[in-house]
């Protein structure tokens, strides 16, 4: 889960409206269904957020949920400098260290938005993982990332030293890659239509990631905001009800076709032993 509020949400965030809910029950509701199944899951949560949370954040963390990084505060990272980033990165590892008690070791960028000199960033600071990699350019601030220089572990796993990228799970659809590991692409898309390209991906991968926003699963009325675009209207409130029953599904084929669930520093230990 990316662990942000409502009003990080990009298409809020950049239009400057101000929203009186952070919707953050939504990440209760999802860890209880994690929990139900016995499934630990890795929480990207933005730095500046933290502190606010931290005492909702640590029992789950002493339950076996991992802490990761989802930048300092959730703006695109490539619409900073490097050198800023360094520093908001390496303040926001040092702080959240503080906080938990815990070696922060993984980042994953607001938007899905990074390259690679800010990976190289990550690596210097002593991160072992980054889980930004969505190559699809219809999506907004990404770019299209050069693995040179890495080794492919396995379609969107690449690893460089000691450090990985573990990239988002994507289907062919006409010939192009298209998303099929959560957030709105899973509750937005029509569920036949997505669910067919999930069953089919598991059938033939080992590896599948899935991601959402806290947002996705509140119990709230989640807010109507006049100043939208239509689109960015559609994104927040729709499939917010049945989300819930798309995850369940979701789980139920990964335990039926054999998979095993892990945080991804889990997955990390897990790639160590294979090399």
């Amino acid at each position: 889960m990316d662990v942000e509020t409502f009003a990080d949400t990009e298409c809020i965030s950049s239009s400057g409206i101000k929203v009186d809910v952070d919707l953050m029950d939504g990440m209760d509701e999802y860890l209880k269904i994690l929990d139900r199944h016995g499934i630990k899951s890795t929480l990207f949560t933005v730095g500046d957020l933290a502190p606010r949370i931290a005492d909702r954040l640590r029992p789950h963390i002493a339950g076996g949920h991992a802490l990761a990084l989802h930048s300092y505060t959730h703006i695109a990272p490539m619409s900073i400098s490097v050198e800023q980033f360094r520093e908001k990165i390496r303040r926001a590892k040092a702080r959240m260290g503080e906080l938990f008690g815990v070696d922060v070791v993984g980042f994953r960028a607001p938007c899905f938005s990074m390259d690679k000199e800010r990976l190289n960033v990550l690596r210097e600071l002593g991160f072992r993982y980054d889980s930004s990699h969505l190559d699809y350019l219809p999506a907004r601030h990404t770019v299209k990332m050069n693995f040179n220089n890495y080794q492919q572990l396995r379609p969107n796993v690449f690893r460089k030293g000691n450090f990985y990228e573990f990239g988002l799970s994507k289907e062919k659809v006409f010939g192009q890659p298209f998303p099929i590991s959560g957030g709105g692409y899973v509750r937005l898309s029509n569920w036949g239509f997505i669910k067919a390209l999930i069953e089919h991906h598991i059938h033939h991968h080992d590896y599948y990631v899935f991601y959402l926003h806290p947002f996705e699963l509140t119990k709230q009325k989640v807010p109507f905001l006049k100043e939208l675009k239509a689109y960015d209207k559609y994104y927040i409130k729709q499939g917010i009800r049945t989300y819930s029953q798309r995850i369940e599904w979701i789980i139920q084929m990964l335990m039926k076709n054999g998979f095993e669930f892990v945080t991804f520093e889990q997955l990390v230990q897990v790639m160590d032993k294979e090399q």
